[in-house]
């Protein structure tokens, strides 16, 4: 019947009309422009695009490449940065800086590997130091470098809030050494140590546990509690 035809005439445009709207849709996400901010690897840019910009997965390339994961535009967590002169860094980014672990690649024979601050290398190891473990009368410690030049531990201790004259420590090295001990008036010293030193301080039954991975001198100050049933 004639109204069959019309119908089918139809349902063709139709298909036509749908088939140019996703080809024309295509064609505006294809070419839209998607921003890499960093000006040394702004050159060009395959991978994921959010709001104009790189974010998700992707390669930016100019002076530079980097390979990896971008967040508004700047390269974002883990990810793969290669210089012209051929040096590479591997390892965490947060808004365009080496930020976190990392491993950076100068030559074959020259590796750096640690942890990065605001684009600037930090050293091995992101904190200087790590609190490992106490027993339950020490209320709380505290690890201060108070020095550079010399590479020794003074251990303080206050009992009940009151400080201790000739604090009676005794110490147990897990790694690292030192050299001699010296029993103060209202310190231990640990002398000549070798970084990094994991240790056990020992004032009586109680204890702290420490690590510390840089090269100084360090005060470590005990406050004990004697708690009821725990003496």
């Amino acid at each position: 019947m004639w109204w069959n035809k019309i119908l089918i005439i139809k349902y063709n445009m139709m298909n036509k009309i749908v088939m140019l709207l996703c080809f024309m849709t295509l064609t505006v996400m294809n070419g839209q422009e998607c921003k890499v901010l960093m000006k040394s690897i702004s050159g060009s840019y395959e991978g994921d695009c959010k709001r104009g910009k790189a974010d998700g997965e992707g390669i930016a390339k100019g002076e530079d490449t980097y390979s990896g994961e971008f967040r508004k535009g700047l390269p974002h967590g883990k990810g793969t940065y290669t210089w012209k002169d051929g040096k590479v860094y591997e390892g965490q980014f947060d808004k365009g800086e080496k930020e976190g672990e990392g491993t950076l690649t100068i030559a074959p024979d020259s590796v750096v590997t640690g942890f990065w601050k605001k684009d600037a290398y930090i050293g091995r190891f992101e904190k200087p130091y790590r609190k490992i473990d106490k027993s339950a009368n020490v209320s709380g410690y505290t690890i201060n470098k108070v020095q550079d030049d010399i590479n020794n531990l003074r251990f303080y201790v206050r009992v009940n809030q009151e400080q201790q004259d000739y604090p009676g420590f005794s110490f147990v090295v897990h790694s690292g050494r030192y050299q001699t001990q010296i029993n103060n008036n209202d310190f231990v010293e640990l002398t000549n140590v070798t970084f990094p030193i994991k240790l056990k301080a020992n004032y009586g039954r109680d204890f702290i546990e420490i690590e510390i991975f840089q090269p100084g001198l360090w005060e470590i100050r005990t406050d004990i509690t004697h708690i009821k049933g725990l003496n």
